[in-house]
């Protein structure tokens, strides 16, 4: 992630779209500067537009591939991103609401549907509404924390409906007078794990704005996730989108699937009927120039190479 931050940067900066690959292998400036000077253009520089009602947003690659898989399998909470909150204290209600529908005026891709015309999908983005956030009080119970579980299970695996949206939902547990817990699901199509660390600190932010009767002290977003799916559309098209794919098909040819020995056939579609295993490693400080995030990978890459007996593994 912090790898990727500094890519970005670079992009912001110079114009160039390199490779995660390239800061690995050049740990210096003057590495990376070689690269830079090598590298090619990253397409037309990224600015706010202006929409005008009614308008159909164009879908970015990213979300038109959840987009397919959704129209292909059907609502499933495969792609949720739940999380939650503790709250200690008192709690405002009214004021986390009015936060909520704050980050929701402030995301655009908070409040947008994904619809169809033409046999083509688009973005539908609603005008900023007060964010609903229904409450279910538990503070009655003897012990509370079975349904507190319960809850944020079925929460997490209740499906979005992406034609109507919305693609963000939130549910306030009572717990106590001083106690609450906040359940947050987001669906993939608008964000991921980061964006569920944004939301989080922005919540923080708001209600502390709000509560002291101060407004949000948030700079407003210079540009929104719509006018990144306009820039990449623009970019990626012709010979700038042929290359890459050219690319790809060259590195994935002859790539065969993945034959692991099962005990189970594989389902023609995919149930995720499946179990969890949890274990413990021990610390490892993996080698120079390594995360511990690649020699997890590669041990996994190694071991899919032993169990099915092929050289070429394609991990996704």
């Amino acid at each position: 992630l912090l790898a990727g931050r500094r890519l970005a940067r670079l992009r912001d900066r110079f114009g160039v779209e390199l490779q995660l690959a390239a800061f690995f292998a050049e740990p210096t400036a003057a590495g990376l500067a070689g690269h830079i000077e090598s590298a090619g253009e990253s397409g037309p520089p990224l600015v706010a537009f202006e929409w005008q009602p009614g308008e159909p947003v164009p879908l970015s690659f990213a979300q038109e591939r959840l987009w397919f898989l959704d129209r292909l399998d059907g609502a499933s909470p495969v792609y949720n991103l739940p999380s939650g909150l503790r709250l200690a204290g008192r709690l405002d209600v009214a004021v986390l609401a009015g936060a909520l529908s704050e980050i929701t005026r402030r995301h655009a891709a908070l409040r947008t549907a994904f619809a169809e015309r033409e046999g083509r999908p688009v973005q539908v983005i609603a005008p900023p509404a007060p964010f609903p956030l229904p409450l279910v009080d538990l503070s009655g119970l003897a012990a509370a924390e079975p349904e507190v579980r319960r809850l944020a299970i079925a929460e997490a695996l209740r499906p979005f409906d992406l034609q109507r949206g919305p693609v963000l939902r939130a549910t306030l547990l009572r717990l106590g007078e001083a106690e609450h817990a906040v359940l947050f699901t987001l669906h993939h199509i608008a964000g991921d794990a980061w964006s569920v660390g944004v939301l989080t600190q922005e919540v923080a932010a708001l209600y502390r704005a709000f509560a002291a009767g101060r407004p949000s002290l948030l700079p407003e977003l210079p540009v929104q996730y719509a006018d990144y799916a306009r820039w990449q559309r623009a970019w990626l098209q012709g010979e700038a989108l042929e290359n890459r794919l050219a690319f790809w098909r060259g590195a994935l040819a002859g790539v065969a699937t993945l034959q692991l020995p099962a005990d189970r056939p594989r389902p023609l579609l995919q149930t995720f009927r499946g179990a969890a295993h949890a274990m413990t490693l021990a610390p490892v400080k993996p080698p120079g120039g390594t995360t511990m995030f690649m020699a997890l990978l590669a041990g996994l890459t190694a071991l899919l190479h032993r169990w099915a007996d092929q050289d070429d593994v394609a991990v996704g």
